[in-house]
């Protein structure tokens, strides 16, 4: 892949890193908007989605277990759920940061790009926290049940099930992204090699290391899988030499 150079003024580099720290200011703020929200129907969503899935589940019940378990996994749900809604709020900042030095075959692949990744992480989202629970349930009901044995299931373990998921989507789709920018910023050499391996060694231990308890045992497995899922994602998106 032939990089293009894109030549600068003197004295822009400066004024760039004030833009791109302007950007992580705005998304933080968001963030914290999208937290605010989040805690004020956090509690009502979960038991309306808790009741859903146990009248869908019509031999099973759900109890808790451990209340304070409970609190972090709601903290950490409010976290993560404005992680992925703020999403399309941090692809629309950065398409405004980069597109003033970019060509015009570079600007439209860097917006499909990231419409691309703002839309899927929500919608997996969604499909996690309606179809993926329940179907969950559906098959350990198949494959697990007892004859004569009440089947109880844990809200906070339930929980935490549906957010490694969603966390697994969020890291898989920032990596993603960020290997695909990485096609455009960087040459096709050695530079841009070491940095995907770097990336994606960052990303698996960050998923080896902040998975739910419930994934233990499965911890490697999920993060070679998913870093090799957003390696091949990163190559599907087509770019203009």
């Amino acid at each position: 892949m032939s990089v293009r150079q894109h030549s600068e003024p003197d004295g822009k580099s400066p004024n760039h890193f004030s833009e791109l720290h302007s950007v992580f200011r705005k998304t933080s703020l968001f963030l914290l908007i999208f937290a605010a929200l989040w805690s004020t129907i956090s509690t009502s969503t979960i038991g309306d989605w808790v009741l859903a899935a146990s009248s869908e589940s019509n031999e099973s019940a759900m109890s808790l277990y451990s209340p304070m378990d409970w609190i972090g996994v709601r903290w950490t749900l409010i976290l993560l759920l404005s992680s992925v809604s703020v999403l399309p709020i941090f692809s629309i900042l950065i398409y405004r940061f980069s597109r003033t030095g970019l060509y015009v075959d570079e600007r439209r692949w860097l917006a499909t790009l990231l419409s691309i990744f703002s839309i899927i992480a929500p919608l997996l989202t969604v499909v996690i926290w309606t179809w993926g629970i329940s179907a969950i349930f559906s098959v350990s009901e198949e494959i697990g049940s007892i004859n004569g044995v009440e089947e109880m299931y844990d809200v906070s373990k339930v929980v935490e099930i549906s957010l490694g998921m969603t966390w697994v989507v969020l890291i898989v789709t920032l990596t993603s992204l960020a290997l695909a920018l990485s096609r455009l910023i960087l040459s096709s050499g050695g530079e841009e090699t070491r940095f995907r391996i770097r990336l994606m060694l960052m990303s698996a231990g960050m998923l080896i290391l902040t998975l739910p308890l419930v994934y233990d045992g499965l911890r490697i497995v999920i993060a070679v899988l998913a870093i090799f899922a957003a390696d091949q994602f990163s190559k599907l998106m087509p770019f203009r030499d």
